[in-house]
């Protein structure tokens, strides 16, 4: 999935941009998905009368957000009435599901909150609990009780990283392996093009229930129930036996106990696959994650030479990195005798 980057905009939009009128930008755009403006604009063209009664607006608010909308390059007015641009049909529908609309829209929005007190937040770090209007939402909790948006966000990650799963599937060799436990693997994205591209090879995805059911219908569709399972597990907890190779994609920063739990409960030839956009040593890069970092503090192992350290630490051997794709990088490690 491509993502839409501020380059997409039109020249003219770029250069009247600054800091305020960047985050004012933002903030229209997320709007705009939260009421799937695109959607409705999606191969026909609404006056902002018409508009304002599908989207639950008054005339004036419709009116005015489809010529902010207009201004950057996202809409175009012909003949009183609004429709998409090709970059609006590009980067809002072909680019994005309805999941992918609700979910990450939601998450923008929340984010904005947080990042609108941030002064605040940072003053209070460390030195009190955050208040609860700026408290980073508990995903599990969040799953377990809302199961519209376990299915829009697991679905969300399966579009975000389908085309790393293939890309991922090229780079790695699992001809000598035959069972892969996809810790953390979410709808089965990194364990089907993995499947797929390796016929001897099971795979079982290890999350919590409402994740696990997306997951179970995400494979069947794609054909591969009998050789891909999908069940509930505690990614925190032992690691079930019977895998000889253990996959943990995008789960954030990764532990020492984590590397020690997959050390364990990899048999001797073992492969352990660490899959994410790793930060540079300076921790600078990837930008998104060290903004993100100013409102969810995190202790862990991020960078390659910090996992790598670990990794041979724990007893893994011939570990290597390799580039995936656009920025996400593989760990690989063997379980070997010291």
């Amino acid at each position: 999935m491509e993502r839409f980057t501020l380059e997409k905009l039109p020249r003219r939009v770029l250069k009247e941009m600054d800091v305020e009128s960047a985050f004012m930008m933002s903030r229209v755009i997320i709007a705009a998905e939260r009421l799937q403006v695109f959607r409705l604009l999606h191969g026909k063209a609404l006056p902002p009368i018409k508009a304002a009664k599908r989207l639950g607006l008054s005339f004036s608010a419709a009116e005015q957000l489809l010529i902010a909308l207009s201004s950057l390059g996202l809409l175009r007015k012909r003949h009183e009435a609004f429709s998409n641009t090709a970059l609006a049909e590009k980067y809002f529908i072909r680019e994005r599901s309805i999941n992918w609309t609700r979910q990450f829209s939601q998450e923008s929005e929340e984010l904005f909150q947080m990042f609108s007190s941030l002064d605040s937040i940072l003053k209070s770090m460390h030195t009190r609990p955050p208040s609860p209007g700026n408290k980073k939402p508990d995903y599990v909790k969040m799953m377990e009780k809302d199961q519209v948006r376990a299915r829009d966000f697991t679905m969300m990650l399966f579009h975000y990283h389908r085309q790393e799963a293939l890309r991922l599937a090229e780079v790695v060799d699992l001809r000598p392996y035959h069972a892969l436990l996809d810790v953390g693997g979410g709808s089965g994205v990194m364990s089907i093009a993995l499947v797929k591209k390796n016929p001897h090879l099971r795979a079982r995805v290890l999350d919590i229930e409402p994740v696990c059911r997306v997951a179970r219908q995400v494979i069947r569709r794609e054909g591969l129930a009998r050789r891909i399972s999908a069940l509930p597990g505690d990614m925190y907890g032992d690691f079930p036996a019977g895998y000889d190779v253990i996959l943990l994609c995008d789960i954030g920063p990764i532990s020492n106990r984590l590397i020690k739990t997959a050390h364990a409960g990899l048999p001797e030839g073992g492969l352990l696959l660490i899959v994410d956009r790793f930060l540079s040593e300076d921790r600078t890069r990837p930008l998104e994650t060290a903004l993100y970092r100013l409102i969810t503090p995190v202790s862990g192992l991020e960078t390659r030479r910090e996992i790598t350290g670990a990794l041979k630490a724990a007893g893994f051997r011939q570990v290597r990195h390799r580039m995936v794709h656009k920025g996400v990088g593989v760990i690989s490690a063997l379980k070997r005798s010291r």
